[in-house]
């Protein structure tokens, strides 16, 4: 699972005026379908006329709004099916998520964002591929990309805040203003109370995903993982190896157990098939027939999780050749340039 939230300063990034031409730019593929925290397929022009209106008091250069990226692995959306409507779950057990990562009481509710599926991504220039000469700028990545962009506004939902203020629920003059960019991390002192800490965020996102869809994630495709191997110390990395070094002997360990019980199986099956088959029982062998079925469905469930197993393990190890690759190219400046180019 990739959780970004771009920091950009220009162009679609320029976060200080309307959210209009990041809102044109994500209808590329599909005009409206646009969706929030209890509406569905709204047009991009509402979108725009929401979270531009939600502002208050802030400044002409002050960001207006923030734009997040919920990016599941082909694994994870293999897993239900790319189906959009579970995606636009996750979505919203998201931002319930990003409206408690600040600390300060509030839920979704309090909040005013849209969101859109997306279903293609192209390559730019911070690809490794694209820095290696393998890939062109702006050509079209296989297999399934589908991945979900957020936009947020920073002030707090004026509504609900206006309601709860009416209705007692608190005293504040002012609503407050939400920064994922702050560097403030669960402070308790001083003019800022909370912050938003990004990495606890990645984390939180990745579990409503496998509490949401009942996915078995293994440790080399989790947040803490793949975020340690690429930024934490010596120690850190050797201990994350050593842990993902036992989790692949335990699966070897029942994978070659699941191979010895499905063989046991397969054997009891036909000596129960040939046994029925002698006594011409037919309804000991319509049951034997019937148990059959339903063993060859288990195994065949069985096989498919080990597959997919197997491909995780795959993809992680990959992964590492690629962030030793891309941490080369940063140590060669000079040299990345020459191969952008």
């Amino acid at each position: 699972m990739m959780t970004k939230i771009p920091s950009g300063g220009s162009g679609l990034s320029n976060r200080s005026g309307s959210c209009g031409g990041l809102v044109a730019y994500l209808e590329k593929e599909q005009l409206g379908q646009w969706f929030g925290r209890e509406s569905d397929a709204v047009p991009g022009y509402q979108a725009t006329a929401e979270l531009d209106a939600n502002k208050r008091n802030l400044g002409r250069e002050a960001d207006k709004y923030y734009q997040i990226v919920l990016a599941p692995s082909k694994a994870e959306l293999a897993h239900i099916g790319s189906d959009p409507e579970a995606l636009k779950a996750f979505t919203r057990s998201a931002m319930e998520a990003y409206a408690q990562n600040f600390g300060k009481g509030i839920e979704s509710r309090d909040l005013v964002w849209y969101a859109k599926i997306e279903h293609s991504r192209s390559y730019d220039y911070t690809d490794r591929a694209v820095q290696l000469g393998e890939q062109a700028k702006g050509g079209l990545k296989v297999g399934d990309q589908t991945h979900i962009h957020v936009i947020v506004s920073r002030t707090e939902n004026l509504k609900t805040y206006r309601q709860d203020l009416t209705e007692g629920l608190h005293a504040r003059k002012n609503p407050y203003h939400l920064s994922p960019l702050t560097n403030h991390k669960g402070t308790t002192k001083g003019v800022v109370v909370g912050g938003f800490e990004r990495n606890g965020f990645s984390q939180r996102v990745e579990q409503r995903f496998d509490q949401g869809f009942g996915y078995e994630r293994s440790l080399t495709e989790s947040f803490r993982y793949l975020h340690g191997m690429k930024y934490g110390d010596e120690g850190l990395k050797a201990e994350l190896q050593q842990a993902a070094a036992l989790e692949r002997s335990q699966q070897r360990e029942q994978a070659q157990a699941l191979e010895l019980a499905s063989q046991q199986r397969q054997s009891e099956l036909q000596a129960g098939l040939g046994q029925a088959y002698h006594q011409q029982d037919t309804r000991e062998l319509s049951r034997a027939l019937e148990q059959a079925e339903q063993i060859r469905q288990q195994l065949a469930q069985q096989r498919q999780q080990e597959e997919a197993r197997q491909l995780e393990l795959q993809r992680a190890e990959s992964l590492k050749q690629e962030q030793k690759l891309e941490q080369g190219i940063q140590q060669t400046p000079r040299q990345g340039r020459g191969l952008e180019r």
